[in-house]
């Protein structure tokens, strides 16, 4: 059976006997006139030799601005024997909990809280490559990632503790990632629910290559694409080493420039915002991760006229995205749930 080349990216890379290796699917999405969202991983796990036999999981995290006492996540984790992995179509199923190329389905409960999931959404003609092309086909990084469906639109049913959420044309994003150990740590941010363009997005990403032990550099990477189709990476290797980002949980300011284009951006989110999880890497260590979709984005696009550089676009969201800010050691103030 023949597969389009973005089905073909959403196929799970990891094989019986792979060590070390991991592997992520998220569908995430944002009930903008609600102030609520929903971000939900599918995952696999295949630690090194010596660290247990390979494991799948299933998370779902739920927001809602208005009270984020009411924020949650929940996790399932089972035998890898528990998954169903189907080669020759993307579909990747774990208990009832299922994520293919039309769509996602699957529930969970524990601690009092339930989200039941049954979407469905048209996919992209073609996927999303973030990095370099060479970064595909080279050993580095050690995480590969890209987006079959980088800003769709979902229809379905939610139910998070009881209030049930029909969706239509409900701004989305599904990406796929995989690797054999994750990057050291990292931010990253994603939007595709702005004011002014709804057929606009835009992503981010930084994180530190470590030229020897005693000395790592950022890369980071922005992308944007318009609602007239233009795209705009901010992603050759020169300009990975020399983009301007500062970060912390709650801001994050980046700069950067590509031809005659210069684009900014600031992501805004308050702490109570976040929820902390707990990531478990391919060799036993561990990852937390501090994650909201609820974030403000602000997005400036400019190009260089007359050696004055004029701005082209600004582009607002309002508690409509993604930010995500992961670390090796936990950070005060929030509290990890999973």
């Amino acid at each position: 059976m023949g597969v389009y080349q973005q089905e073909q990216d959403n196929m799970v890379r990891w094989q019986k006997g792979m060590r070390p290796f991991y592997e992520v699917y998220y569908l995430k999405l944002n009930f903008a006139s609600r102030r609520k969202a929903l971000w939900l991983r599918y995952t696999l796990l295949s630690p090194q030799r010596g660290l247990g036999p390979p494991t799948a999981a299933v998370w779902a995290m739920a927001y809602d601005f208005a009270d984020p006492a009411k924020n949650f996540a929940l996790k399932e984790i089972v035998s890898i024997d528990r998954a169903v992995i189907d080669r020759e179509i993307f579909y990747f199923q774990i208990l009832e909990n299922a994520i293919y190329n039309s769509g996602a389905r699957g529930g969970l409960s524990s601690g009092g809280h339930e989200v039941q999931w049954d979407l469905q959404f048209i996919h992209a003609e073609e996927s999303f490559r973030p990095f370099p092309a060479s970064f595909y086909f080279l050993p580095f990084p050690k995480t590969k990632m890209l987006a079959p469906n980088w800003s769709i639109q979902v229809e379905g049913e939610v139910v998070i503790d009881g209030e049930k959420f029909l969706l239509q044309a409900c701004p989305a994003s599904q990406a796929h990632f995989w690797g054999s150990r994750h990057a050291e740590r990292w931010a990253w941010g994603h939007c595709n629910a702005f004011q002014e363009d709804g057929a606009a997005v835009f992503e981010s990403l930084t994180s530190p290559f470590r030229l020897s032990k005693k000395r790592a550099r950022p890369l980071t990477l922005m992308a944007l694409r318009r609602g007239s189709g233009e795209e705009i990476k901010v992603n050759r290797l020169s300009q990975l080493l020399f983009n301007e980002s500062r970060y912390q949980v709650g801001s994050w300011e980046l700069q950067g420039y590509r031809g005659h284009y210069c684009l900014k951006a600031a992501i805004r989110a308050d702490p109570a915002l976040f929820l902390g999880l707990t990531y478990t890497d391919t060799d036993g260590s561990k990852l937390y991760c501090y994650h909201t979709e609820l974030a403000d984005f602000s997005v400036e696009l400019s190009e260089l006229r007359g050696g004055k550089y004029q701005i082209l676009q600004t582009l607002t969201a309002a508690s409509a995205g993604a930010f995500e800010v992961v670390e090796r050691t936990p950070l005060p103030g929030i509290e990890i749930v999973i």
